[in-house]
């Protein structure tokens, strides 16, 4: 009886083990005629708003094995399989290895992983682990071997090395880290990109530099181990210095923009899908906008780090890098709301928070330009009404609040708009009494300010949270007379059959265009004669106006300026919130630290553009006036000029 049972148990078992097999058979795929036809996924490509191709995710370039440097096919060797060449497709070894550790833990955690077993798994379009699969991994590992050759199978192999952050396949990561081709790399090189693989995250020598060495020379142990190389082939490549240079222009200037517009579309259809499912994305990106964007940030801070008196990023070290001065630049086409450029730090391999998008910020009196707004659409003031700029207390409740001008000076009455221009804190404060700190927070959330705002009188001084992209597109609402329109990324998505999102152009009247033409012609004045005359210093002489914004303690450096045509906002600062001070310990002001990367960014894609006027609405006057007292003056006296609405 007990034999009888022990037969049934081994033939069920048996016939188990035949039917999965069979079942395993059955169910594998097909294998292609040429094995670097098996994808790892259907690549998504992001377009600039000029149809130029900016990125393709989960990329990759296929090159024949005889075009891979033989350094790096002998470190790739040593390091994943070294009996590539003297085994069948599966190392005995390695599974019975992986069996009992998945016996152990009761389920599938890993496998025997050669090189042909790791191609295999790339035929199955899931991230499933199971025994099922491990034994379909199995049988199309034997069928590779028994179809292609050697050679074959390590050329499909090293076309599709996961090399992080997209990038698939030896040429593509050559490219991406040396700026050469997978035939020109050095031993030194190769050992640094073959060790990159295991764990991409963390050997990624853009990101961590000090561990990506560490990996690289025990790649290079190895291969001296293995005598792959010789002893002095050994030495110098341990020496070697490793310059990390892209091979495409735009390549790694607009990694902050692609980042976000991959979230956008992520929250609409999903982020694996995104990342791998074939798609087109169309972005507003412009190509010209965005490399004078990232070449403007970067000469921008080159020239602030010598005030402050930092090193050469360049050559600073991974860890010095983290404390330098941040910067981040939205550029906005005002009559669309499409976002043209976009730069959310200064490395974004060293630090890829966007800070174009975060609304983490004060303004300082960048924010100002609201307050006025809010008054002048209520009727409370115009840009000839005068104030007097003196000590000043606010009781709130049983508080007393004394605001102080950035000079710690007084300059008396003023006009509006030369308070505005020359940015007087005190004025700025009765302005916001004057109209309610709550009619300013409401106008704000009309423009798109989004961050948190609470209903202070010193909000009107820029006590805000706020992001470069909000403070952009809410300037972009006045520029474009009171219409708001979202700011978007994304203009069109496709798939192979059909389109799946076409963004479509809405505008909403929030504000009145008479007033926006008023305070638009009041803040010409900040670059006339107020806190941003550099610009026409610096030699950008296009009709423009804008603002300035310097916090408490120089803590954050802003500048929002504008012509017709395009809107920039400019935010500098430390992450950790550390005052900006020069070398001499003064304070750097927007002024000193956003207003230079505004005008280089500006004077570059403007450079070929026909000047412009801002349009003026019907109902517009300009007087000429003193400036502290408001009265009118003749054309022949010393005076400024202020648009006002006729009949007021």
């Amino acid at each position: 009886m007990l034999k009888r049972i022990i037969k049934i148990g081994v033939i069920s078992v048996a016939l188990f083990i035949s039917g999965t097999a069979i079942y395993a058979l059955l169910r594998l795929p097909q294998i292609p005629d040429d094995l670097n036809k098996i994808a790892l996924a259907s690549p998504t490509k992001i377009y600039a708003d000029d149809g130029q191709l900016i990125k393709t995710l989960a990329d990759r370039q296929i090159v024949p094995i005889e075009q891979i440097s033989s350094s790096l096919v002998n470190a790739v060797l040593v390091l994943e399989d070294e009996a590539f060449y003297s085994h069948h497709g599966i190392s005995k070894r390695g599974l019975l290895r992986a069996f009992i550790s998945n016996l152990r833990v009761g389920r599938v955690t890993q496998g025997g992983s050669t090189i042909t077993q790791q191609l295999a798994k790339n035929l199955f379009f899931s991230f499933e682990r199971s025994w099922m699969r491990k034994v379909q991994e199995l049988f199309v590992t034997l069928q590779i071997e028994q179809q292609f050759s050697k050679d074959d199978i390590l050329e499909a192999y090293l076309n599709q090395i996961d090399f992080g952050s997209g990038i698939y396949g030896i040429e593509l990561a050559a490219q991406t880290y040396f700026s050469k081709h997978a035939d020109e790399l050095t031993t030194a090189e190769a050992a640094m990109l073959a060790g990159i693989p295991r764990w991409p995250a963390r050997y990624n020598p853009y990101k961590y530099p000090d561990i990506a060495k560490e990996r690289q020379l025990f790649v290079l142990k190895r291969m001296l181990d293995e005598q792959v190389i010789t002893t002095d082939e050994y030495s110098n490549a341990t020496v070697e210095r490793l310059s990390y240079r892209r091979i495409y222009d735009l390549y790694g200037h607009a990694e902050y923009f692609i980042d976000a517009a991959v979230d956008q579309a992520s929250e609409e259809f999903g982020r694996h899908a995104v990342m791998y499912g074939g798609l087109d994305i169309y972005t507003t990106l412009s190509s010209r906008y965005q490399l004078a964007a990232s070449r403007a940030v970067k000469d921008g801070l080159t020239e602030l780090d010598d005030l402050i008196g930092l090193e050469p990023y360049e050559t600073s070290t991974w860890a010095e890098r983290e404390t330098y001065p941040q910067a981040a630049l939205v550029a906005i086409d005002p009559k669309t709301g499409a976002v043209k450029a976009l730069v959310g730090g200064r490395d974004y391999q060293r630090a890829p928070f966007n800070r174009a998008l975060g609304e983490n910020r004060a303004p300082g009196s960048a924010f100002k330009p609201i307050t006025y707004l809010a008054a002048l659409d209520k009727g409370l003031i115009d840009p000839s009404m005068v104030m007097v700029d003196e000590p000043t207390q606010f009781r709130i409740y049983n508080q007393v609040w004394e605001p102080r001008n950035f000079d710690r000076k007084y300059r008396g009455p003023l006009t509006l708009k030369m308070a505005l221009a020359e940015s007087r804190n005190v004025i700025a404060a009765k302005v916001i009494e004057k109209v309610t700190p709550q009619v300013v927070v409401d106008y704000a959330r009309d423009l798109g300010i989004k961050g948190p705002l609470e209903p202070h009188l010193s909000l009107g001084l820029g006590a805000a949270s706020v992001s470069p992209l909000e403070m952009a597109a809410a300037f972009a609402t006045i520029v474009s007379q009171g219409f708001r329109r979202e700011p978007y990324m994304i203009r069109k998505i496709f798939s192979t059959e059909r389109n799946l999102f076409d963004h479509k152009l809405e505008s909403q009247r929030v504000i009145d265009p008479q007033t926006c033409y008023v305070l638009i012609d009041m803040l010409t004045g900040v670059i006339e004669y107020g806190t941003a005359t550099d610009v026409q210093r610096r030699g950008f002489f296009r009709p423009c106006a804008g603002k300035t914004g310097t916090t408490n303690d120089y803590r954050d450096a802003w500048f929002i300026g504008f012509t017709p045509d395009v809107v920039a906002a400019v935010w500098v600062g430390y992450d950790d919130n550390r005052p900006l001070r020069n070398k001499w310990g003064g304070g750097i002001t927007g002024a000193t630290g956003a207003l230079p990367i505004w005008i280089s960014f500006m004077k570059t894609v403007l450079k070929d553009t026909p000047y412009s006027e801002f349009p003026i609405p019907p109902g517009i006057e300009f007087l000429k006036v003193n400036p502290t007292t408001g009265e009118q003056v003749s054309a022949y006296e010393d005076g400024i000029r202020v648009a006002i609405r006729r009949g007021m």
